[in-house]
């Protein structure tokens, strides 16, 4: 670990060395600060301060950076789809269901005109495509992976778009929900970090937005 002292605020920070040579941002005032070569009284500096066995146990407040052992995933989270939206599964239940019943009742000529069963295919493809669309646009297209460090938005499946917040940088988790979300336990969630004036994260229809803000709590320096 190096230890740096912010050339704006002058607070005081840890970074990994492997950052050495390169810029990083301060977690109190946001300033971009240049990560110093390693030497020798770095290095003694830097194992002094290291977090010692039994201070994962000691109480806030002691200057130590919070250490949750090697980055491993928690969990992956993606979008709701018929929870966040129910009236338009609603709808396209009833469009496979509605071009269902037309096919079969096309069987019966003495029930229905047999051209219905074209008919019925059409409504049932539609719904096929729909589903298929929703799935991959609201369902697959966007994930929350949240780990022991920091949470991470991936946007894409080929291409991709990442934001990435550190648990110990968050300064604020935003949750919005209306009636209907609140039945149905799902919401907006919005994550800013201390280096940032806008929220970095956002996610819309995430299920159970407050136990995730819960989870992301847990790996945060309060």
């Amino acid at each position: 670990m190096i230890t740096i002292a912010c050339d704006n605020c002058e607070r005081e920070f840890f970074v990994e060395t492997a950052e050495a040579g390169g810029k990083v941002k301060c977690p109190d005032c946001g300033d971009v600060n240049r990560v110093p070569e390693p030497g020798p009284a770095q290095d003694a500096a830097a194992d002094a301060d290291a977090p010692q066995p039994g201070d994962a146990n000691r109480p806030a407040g002691k200057g130590l950076p919070p250490d949750h052992g090697p980055e491993q995933d928690i969990c992956v989270i993606r979008p709701a789809m018929f929870r966040a939206h129910p009236f338009r599964g609603l709808l396209l239940l009833s469009l496979l269901v509605g071009g269902g019943v037309l096919v079969i009742l096309a069987m019966m000529p003495e029930a229905v005109p047999p051209q219905l069963a074209g008919l019925g295919v059409v409504m049932m493809l539609a719904a096929a495509v729909w589903w298929v669309v929703w799935f991959v646009s609201a369902h697959l297209w966007v994930k929350l992976r949240i780990s022991n460090k920091r949470t991470i938005r991936r946007d894409g499946i080929i291409r991709r778009h990442t934001s990435e917040v550190l648990h110990d940088h968050v300064r604020n988790v935003e949750i919005r929900q209306t009636i209907i979300q609140r039945v149905f336990n799902v919401g907006y969630l919005g994550i800013s970090s201390s280096g940032q004036d806008g929220i970095e994260i956002e996610i819309l229809d995430i299920p159970e937005p407050y136990k995730v803000k819960a989870l992301i709590d847990e790996y945060r320096d309060m």
